[in-house]
Formats: structure tokens, sequence, C-alpha cells
């Protein structure tokens, strides 16, 4: 599967996820419909403007075949699309340091004014969102009417972050540990959590894995904007698994205020309450950390819901959906595409692994186990076709070539090579 194919299926899941999941707060689907049609969508630089017949055929092909329904050829235009140079991004950087209070509007007429820009190019709303999407908007003062809120259900929300842990020595080399959390919104359950050397996108959906087998699928995914978590195999990772993928506002902790709170309580009552040298490994802070949640979250009445988080989350375990553990795994491969070389290899991770020579000159898509890399999978129109494995070297001197030519069928009379050679004897 090509990118432009990944890219534009997880767009049109963005659109219909609140459909599938029921998560659109409208009174009627279709009244969600006629906000989300009446809206102008940016999508690779372009505009689209989508209609209810378009938005109902995306729903209907996902609920029959899933995420890879929602694929599309690449659009005879895709090359044509226009984006904002690095010239023009520079000139709004420094706009903006030069008058931090103009508003997009008028950046952008100013822009087109003094013809750094072309209306034909670029439009009003596509400039602002740009704006919006980079933090390139003006200084605003920050009292935003804030609400408090909870999800009615349980899995119908998580939230995720990271936060630093302990540091710890080990051969008198310290080191600075990062846990990552999964907490469910209604009930405050820890969803999943681990601690690591690295806060890294791996090692989060390491977490979200571990998480989706235990206790089911959430319906949405909230999380922060770093690395772990704004990536595009975290994204296909939830579009395979129907989960809507949402990203706090950056700069905004507010709006993960359950996470946030989460980890001060671990700070306060845990982290400032041991000795960090008494730890040898990680699996001595993850024992530690382990029976404080046991003892003093999970099973402990919360201030706010009265309840004990893993009694809370319970109440709507008849409405928990959960995966099979193949469909899972499947969700959680990531995926690549590679073209093929001459000698029928593919170089990924510094190593090269053995095609089918069928495949010679074509780009293949791979899917894998980040934490596996003996083993790659090789797809085609998204269903699995076979394992392709490491190069052996010494296994491929000794196997004879299905297309060796026998060189004795070429010459008319062996006496003819013994003349020649002896010119050179």
């Amino acid at each position: 599967m090509k990118k432009n194919n990944r890219d534009i299926s997880l767009f049109r899941f963005s659109i219909i996820a609140p459909i599938i999941n029921n998560t659109h707060g409208f009174k009627t689907k279709t009244a969600y419909i006629d906000f989300i049609t009446s809206k102008i969508h940016h999508y690779d630089g372009k505009d689209y403007k989508l209609t209810p017949s378009c938005i109902y055929r995306w729903v209907n092909l996902y609920r029959k075949e899933g995420i890879t329904a929602l694929e599309n050829k690449t659009r005879s235009d895709y090359k044509s699309s226009r984006k904002l140079t690095p010239n023009i991004v520079e000139k709004i950087k420094e706009i903006r340091e030069q008058y931090p209070n103009i508003t997009g509007t008028a950046m952008y007429k100013k822009m087109i004014k003094e013809q750094i820009l072309n209306q034909k190019d670029i439009t009003l709303n596509a400039f602002l969102r740009f704006i919006k999407n980079n933090n390139l908007k003006a200084s605003q003062v920050t009292n935003i009417e804030r609400r408090m809120f909870e999800m009615e259900y349980s899995n119908q929300c998580w939230q995720g972050d990271s936060s630093v842990g302990p540091y710890i020595k080990i051969n008198n080399i310290k080191y600075k540990t990062y846990i990552i959390m999964l907490v469910d919104d209604k009930s405050r359950m820890i969803m999943g959590y681990d601690i690591f050397f690295n806060d890294t996108a791996i090692n989060m959906q390491k977490v979200f894995k571990t998480a989706v087998e235990t206790y089911g699928i959430p319906k949405k995914l909230f999380v922060d904007n770093g690395g772990p978590y704004d990536n595009k195999q975290l994204s296909y990772i939830c579009a395979s698994l129907g989960v809507e993928l949402i990203h706090a506002k950056p700069y905004s902790p507010e709006s993960k205020a359950k996470q946030e709170r989460l980890f001060r309580t671990i700070k306060d009552g845990w982290m400032r309450a041991i000795d960090w040298n008494s730890f040898k490994s990680l699996e001595d802070i993850k024992k530690s950390l382990e029976k404080f949640l046991r003892e003093n979250y999970i099973n402990k009445k919360h201030s706010t819901t009265k309840e004990t988080p893993n009694d809370r989350w319970h109440e709507d375990f008849d409405l928990i959906k959960y995966k099979t553990e193949e469909e899972i795994r499947e969700a959680f491969l990531h995926r690549t595409t590679k073209k093929v070389r001459l000698d029928r290899t593919i170089r990924f991770n510094n190593e090269y692994y053995e095609v089918p020579y069928k495949y010679v000159g074509q780009t293949i898509e791979l899917r894998y186990n980040p934490n596996n890399l003996k083993v790659l999978y090789l797809y085609e129109d998204n269903k699995y076709l076979e394992e392709i494995r490491m190069v052996d070297k010494v296994a491929n001197g000794k196997s004879k070539r299905t297309n060796n030519i026998d060189y004795s069928k070429m010459i008319n009379d062996e006496r003819d090579v013994i003349e020649k050679d002896s010119e050179y004897v």
C-alpha cells in the first residue's frame, strides 16, 4: 500500500470516526453530517467540501471491510497540489515576530498586498488553518472558558501521557526513567502503564497494546502532541482498531487534567516518599510502583467519583468491546514500503532481507513487529502473503541459481576451447 493511500484512509477515518463510535455529540447522526458537510476540510495542501453521500459511502465501506476500504488511487492532479513554500513560511514567522498581535486575516491581506502570496494559490481558510496548526496565532489571553466533563461509560475515552520517573544508578551511571500511562476518563482506572529508559513511540505502543489486550478497545484515545503520540504508525494502529485518535491542544495541560492529576498523585505519594538509591533495575521500580498503585489508587475510593477506579470501570463491563489476539497483533504491525533491488533484496534498518525473485524492481508493502525485526511480513493489496527473512549469504552461496546458463552449448567443438585457452598458458 502506497503512502498516499495510507494517508488518505486516515484522513477519511478521522471524518467518520464520530459516526462509527457514536461520539459526535449531536442529537442525530444527520445533524453531525450536516455540520461536517458545511465545513471546508484541508488535506495535503488542498481544500475539500464533502457531501453527505460521500460520508455515507465511507461509513458503509469501513463497516464492511475496515480501514483498508477507505484507500484510494492516487489522484491524477496529486502532484499539482499547492502548498506554502519554505520561503513563505519564513516570511510568516518574520511578520509574526514583527507584529506579535496581528490577526491571521490581517497577515493574509498584508502578504497578498505585498505580493508575497497569490490569492489564487491559497485561500484565506487554508492560510488560517496553517497559522493555527503551526502555533503561529497572535498572542491571546488564556482565560478560555473551560468546563468539567466526564465520559458516560468506561472505555469511551482513554487519556495517555508520559512523565519523568525516578532516576536510577546502574554501575554508578545515572539514568532517567519515564512512566508511560493510559487512564480511563470515566472511571479513572489505569488501563496500562510501564517504565522505560526512553520515551519513544514504540514504548508507548507497547503500553497501548497491553492495555487493549487486557481492557478492550476504547472509542477515543486522547493523547499529547509529542513524538511518541503524534506519528503515522499510531494513527494507523488506531484506525485499524476503530479508535478515534485525538491530540490535545499544544501547551494546554488543562485539557488532560485527569492524566495530570494522576501523575501528581504518583509523584506526591510515591516518588517523593521512596529511596531512589534502593532501585537497582527497571524491574525494581516497576514492582514498587505497582504496589503503590494497587494499595493507594486502583482499589481506593476516588475523591471525585466516591468509588474505586477498579469498581467504577467494571460497572460497564458488558459494554466493553474486545478484539481477538490475531486482530490486535495485525493492527499493531508497523507499515512500510520498499523497492526490491536487482539482487532480490530490500534494505531495512541497516539489514538486508531476501524477497521472492518475481518482485525484483517492484515496490512492495511490508509490515513488521518493531520489537522483532528478524522477520518481516510481505503483503499485497493488504493481504498477507509470506514471511521475509534476513539474507543468509552462506546459504545463498551454496544454492543453485534458477537461471544458470550452460556455456558448453554455446560452442561448436570442445577443441575450439582448448585451442583458445592454450594461447594463455
